[in-house]
C-alpha cells in the first residue's frame, strides 16, 4: 500500500476541526488528488464512512476531488452542505473564476477560513523534492528546472526524474506535457497556441480566434489558466511547454490560428513587438505586419531591433531594403561578423544604391574594421567613396583618414556638417578637434573635442561609429598627460560604458601609477575584450603592467600572448600608446625585430602629419625608453630631439624632454643629482610617478658615490609613493596554528621574494631603491643563513619557505599632475 502524502499544517488543521471543512484548488497537477488520498485515510481512521455524493445520507464524511467536473447542481449542493456544517466536507478543484457555482463554492468554504491554495513549487521546494530521489540539489540545475517547469509539480517531477536517470530533462518534461494534452481537453492547445502567440487570452479574443461561444470560450481560458503550463504572472506558456501544443496541433493548424491573430490584432491596433514576432515565425506573410515589424525595429534597442528586422522579412518585407538598418543593428548589437556580411553585400551592389545608403553602408563598413583594428581599411573605404558621395558622413570620413595618417586626404573632405542635428554636430566638433590637435593649438583642441562630447551625449547613439569623442578625447588627453581630464572624461559615459571606454580607463590608472587598479581592471575586462581593437588595448595593458613590476615571468607570458594581436595590428594616431608598451617589452625580451616594421610604421605616421606634438610626444617617450632598454644611447638622440623640438609647444613635451635629456646624461656616466631629481619630480608632476621613480633609481645604479646613490634613492621613494605612511610589514592572514618565524628579516624576504622571481640584483636594487650591490650584500647573508651550498640551493630553499610565490606590488595613488596644455 502506498505511503500517504504528509499533510501540509493548514490542511492537517482544518481537517481536524470539527466537522472538518476545506477546499482545496490549484492547477492541474499540482498535488491535489494526493493530499485528498491522505485525507481519507486520516478521516477513515478516526471511523468516519468516507463518501463523494452530497445526496447520500448523514453522517457519512464527504471527500469529492476535480469538483471542477461536476454538474453545476452537484456543486451547489457541496456548497449547501458546507453551509450547514452538519458533517466533514472536503473538496478539491481546479479554480475556475468564470463559473457561478463554483464561486458559490469558494464563498461558502470562505466563510469558515478552510481554503487551502496550492501554488507552483519554488526552487527550494525542488530542492526539497530532488533530495528525496537521491539528487545533490545544487543550485544551479535547481534554478534551470524551475525555469523550464515554471514550478508546475508533475511536470518537475518529469525533469528531476530524468536528471536522476542521466537523461534530458526538457525532454522527459516535454513528454509530461504531451502526455497531459493528449488525454485532456481538444481544443486546450489551441488556447495555449494562442497564448504562445501573444494572444491576451480575452474570451472576446479567444472566442474570435477559435470560432467558439463565449461560454466555451470562457471555460476555455480558464482552463488554459489552471492547466499548471502557463506562467502564473503573464499568461505564456511555461518553457517545457512552449513546442507541445504545436507539435499536437500541427503546421497547418498553427498558421490557421496565427492568420486570424495577426487580422484581428492588426485590425484593432493593437499588436505588440513580441506578438507581431511571433506571429511572423509562425509563418504569418502579410504586408500590415511587415511594415509593423519594420517600424517597431526602427525604435527598438539593437539586440531586439536584429530579431525584429528579420521577423519582417519572414512576414514579407524587402530584404534588400532592410540590409543598412540590419547591418546597423547588427553592429551596435555587438556582431560584427554579421554587420560586415552585410556592409560587403550592400557595396556589392554599390551603384544601385541611393547616396544616402551608401554612405552609411561605408560608414558601418568603416566601423566594422576600426574595431577589428584596421583603420587603415576604414580609410580605403572612405578614399573609395570620396567627399562627393559621403554627404553629411563627411566629418567622419575626415576623422578617420586624420588618424590613419592621410591628411591630404581628409582635407579634401572638410569638417562642416550637412544639417544642424546633434549628431551631425558632434561629428563635426569631432573632427574639427582631431584636426586642431595634429596641427593646431591643443587648447583649441581640447575645447573643440570637449564640447563635442556635450553634443554627442544629448544625440541619440543609434549610429554606429569608427570611434566616440569620448575614446578620442581620453586618448589625447592620456598623450598629454592630463590624467584627471582623461578620468573625467570617461566618467561621463553611458551607465554601461563599453569595454573600449573601461579599457581607457584603466590605462589612466596604469600610465598614473596606480598599479592595483590597473591590474584589476585588466583581469575583469579580459573576458569582456573580443574586437581586435580591444585586445590590442588589453594585451598593452598586460604587458605595461608585467614591465612595470619588474617580472620578467609575467612580461614573457603577456609578450607572447600579444603576439596574434601584433600579427594583425594596423598602425594609427589612436593606436600608438599600446604600440608603445609592446615596444618596450620587445626590446627587454630581446625580440624587437618583430615589432621593429610597426615602430616605423608609426615613425613614418608622424612624420606625415608633420610631427604633430600632443600626439608624438608619448611615442617619442617609449622610443626614449627602449633605446635606454638596450642600452644604446645612440638611439635615444632622435627621440630627445623630437621631444625637444615638441617642448617648444606643450608643457607636457618640455618635461619629457627634460626628463630625456637627463637620462642620456645618466647613461653618459653623468648623474647630476639635481638635474636628475628636477626630472624625475617633473615627470611625477605631469602624471608619470613611475617613470620618475625609475629615472631616479636607475640614475643611483650608475654612480659610485654613496652618499649620491642614497640622496637618489630617497628620490625615487619620494617620487613613487608622494604621500606613503612609513613601511610596516604586511599582515599575515589568520591560521589556525601559529605560523613559524622566518629566519629572514624583512628586507631579506623582500630580497628572496624578487630575486626567487628571476629577477637579477639590478632589477631587484631598481625595485626596492637599493644598489644592486647592496642585494649581492643581503643574498649572500640569507646563503649563509639557510645554509644553501649553492644558488639553485639556494633558490629550491626559499621556494620551500613560500618566498617569490606572489611578488606583491606596493599600493599607490596616482598622480594627476599639473596642466600639460600649452
Amino acid at each position: 500500500m502506498p505511503q500517504p502524502t504528509p499533510l501540509p499544517r493548514d490542511v492537517a488543521h482544518a481537517v481536524a476541526a470539527t466537522p472538518p471543512r476545506l477546499l482545496l484548488t490549484g492547477p492541474a497537477g499540482s498535488g491535489k488528488s494526493a493530499l485528498l488520498s491522505s485525507v481519507r485515510q486520516t478521516l477513515a481512521g478516526r471511523g468516519l464512512t468516507v463518501g463523494t455524493d452530497p445526496r447520500s445520507p448523514a453522517p457519512a464524511a464527504l471527500v469529492v476531488d476535480d469538483a471542477h467536473t461536476l454538474p453545476a447542481e452537484s456543486v451547489l449542493a457541496l456548497a449547501e452542505q458546507v453551509r450547514r456544517g452538519e458533517r466533514p466536507v472536503v473538496v478539491a478543484t481546479e479554480p475556475r473564476p468564470h463559473r457561478s457555482d463554483l464561486r458559490a463554492l469558494l464563498s461558502a468554504f470562505g466563510a469558515h477560513s478552510a481554503l487551502v491554495e496550492l501554488h507552483p513549487l519554488s526552487p527550494r521546494e525542488i530542492a526539497g523534492r530532488a533530495a528525496t530521489l537521491g539528487l545533490t540539489p545544487r543550485p544551479e540545475p535547481i534554478r534551470a528546472v524551475h525555469r523550464l517547469t515554471g514550478g508546475a509539480r508533475d511536470v518537475v517531477d518529469a525533469a528531476l526524474a530524468a536528471l536522476r536517470d542521466g537523461t534530458d530533462p526538457r525532454r522527459a518534461a516535454a513528454a509530461r506535457v504531451r502526455d497531459r494534452l493528449g488525454g485532456g481537453d481538444p481544443d486546450l492547445p489551441r488556447v495555449l497556441v494562442l497564448a504562445g502567440l501573444g494572444g491576451t487570452l480575452d474570451p472576446l479574443e479567444v472566442a474570435t480566434v477559435l470560432g467558439v461561444h463565449a461560454d466555451r470560450a470562457r471555460e476555455l481560458v480558464d482552463a488554459a489558466r489552471a492547466s499548471g503550463l502557463l506562467t502564473v504572472d503573464g499568461d505564456v506558456p511555461i518553457p517545457a511547454a512552449a513546442a507541445v501544443p504545436a507539435a499536437v496541433l500541427g503546421t497547418h493548424a498553427v498558421r490557421t490560428l496565427a492568420h486570424r491573430l495577426a487580422a484581428l490584432r492588426l485590425d484593432a491596433g493593437l499588436l505588440t513587438a513580441d506578438a507581431a514576432r511571433a506571429l511572423a515565425e509562425a509563418g504569418v506573410a502579410d504586408a500590415r505586419l511587415a511594415a509593423l515589424l519594420v517600424t517597431l525595429a526602427d525604435a527598438a534597442e539593437p539586440a531586439q531591433a536584429r530579431t525584429l528586422y528579420d521577423a519582417a522579412i519572414r512576414a514579407g518585407a524587402d530584404a534588400d531594403a532592410l540590409d543598412v538598418r540590419r547591418a546597423e543593428a547588427a553592429g551596435l548589437a555587438g556582431d560584427l561578423a554579421t554587420a560586415g556580411q552585410l556592409t560587403d553585400r550592400l557595396l556589392d551592389r554599390a551603384g544601385a544604391l541611393p547616396a544616402g545608403e551608401l554612405a552609411a553602408a561605408t560608414r558601418i563598413a568603416a566601423t566594422v574594421a576600426a574595431r577589428r583594428g584596421m583603420l587603415g581599411r576604414s580609410a580605403d573605404l572612405y578614399e573609395w567613396l570620396g567627399p562627393e558621395r559621403a554627404g553629411a558622413d563627411a566629418p567622419i570620413a575626415a576623422t578617420v583618414l586624420l588618424a590613419a595618417g592621410r591628411p591630404g586626404t581628409a582635407a579634401r573632405f572638410g569638417t562642416e556638417a550637412a544639417a544642424p542635428t546633434s549628431s551631425a554636430a558632434a561629428a563635426q566638433l569631432l573632427a574639427a578637434g582631431l584636426r586642431e590637435s595634429v596641427g593646431g593649438d591643443g587648447r583649441v583642441a581640447m575645447n573643440t573635442l570637449t564640447r563635442a562630447l556635450s553634443v554627442h551625449g544629448a544625440a541619440d547613439r543609434t549610429r554606429l561609429l569608427p570611434d566616440t569623442p569620448e575614446a578620442i578625447t581620453a586618448l589625447l588627453c592620456l598623450h598629454s598627460g592630463e590624467l584627471a581630464h582623461a578620468g573625467a572624461v570617461l566618467g561621463r559615459a553611458t551607465a554601461a560604458p563599453s569595454v573600449r571606454h573601461r579599457l581607457l580607463a584603466a590605462w589612466t590608472a596604469l600610465i598614473g601609477g596606480d598599479l592595483p587598479a590597473a591590474t584589476a581592471a585588466a583581469d575583469e575586462l579580459a573576458p569582456h575584450a573580443t574586437e581586435q581593437r580591444d585586445l590590442l588595448f588589453l594585451h598593452g595593458l598586460r604587458v605595461g603592467l608585467a614591465r612595470r613590476g619588474g617580472d620578467v615571468g609575467a612580461l614573457t607570458a603577456a609578450w607572447t600572448a600579444a603576439q596574434g594581436v601584433v600579427a594583425e595590428y594596423s598602425v594609427d594616431l589612436l593606436s600608438l600608446l599600446p604600440l608603445g608598451e609592446l615596444w618596450l617589452a620587445a626590446v627587454r625580451l630581446g625580440e624587437a625585430d618583430r615589432i621593429a616594421h610597426l615602430v616605423g610604421q608609426a615613425q613614418d605616421l608622424l612624420t606625415t602629419l608633420d610631427e604633430p606634438p600632443l600626439w608624438g610626444a608619448t611615442l617619442h617617450w617609449y622610443g626614449v625608453q627602449a633605446a635606454i632598454a638596450a642600452d644604446r644611447p645612440a638611439e635615444l638622440l632622435p627621440h630627445a630631439r623630437a621631444l625637444g623640438a615638441a617642448a617648444e609647444t606643450t608643457a607636457y613635451a618640455a618635461a619629457l624632454a627634460r626628463a630625456g635629456q637627463a637620462w642620456l646624461r645618466v647613461l653618459q656616466g653623468d648623474a647630476d643629482p639635481a638635474r636628475v631629481q628636477a626630472a624625475a619630480e617633473s615627470l611625477a608632476a605631469i602624471g608619470l610617478p613611475w617613470d620618475g621613480a625609475r629615472l631616479a633609481g636607475e640614475a643611483a645604479l650608475r654612480v659610485d658615490d654613496t652618499a649620491t646613490a642614497t640622496a637618489l634613492l630617497q628620490v625615487a621613494r619620494a617620487v613613487r609613493h608622494p604621500s606613503a605612511a612609513p613601511r610596516t610589514a604586511a599582515p599575515t592572514p589568520a591560521a589556525d596554528a601559529p605560523a613559524a618565524p622566518s629566519p629572514l628579516s624583512d628586507r631579506e624576504a623582500e630580497v628572496a621574494d624578487l630575486v626567487v622571481a628571476g629577477l637579477t640584483y639590478r632589477e631587484v636594487g631598481s625595485r626596492l631603491y637599493i644598489s644592486a650591490k647592496t642585494v649581492e650584500h643581503h643574498v649572500a647573508r640569507i646563503r649563509r643563513r639557510l645554509g644553501a651550498g649553492s644558488r639553485s640551493e639556494l633558490i629550491s630553499m626559499l621556494r620551500a619557505l613560500g618566498h617569490g610565490a606572489e611578488v606583491r606590488q606596493p599600493a599607490t595613488s596616482g598622480n594627476g599632475g599639473i596642466s600639460a596644455c600649452p
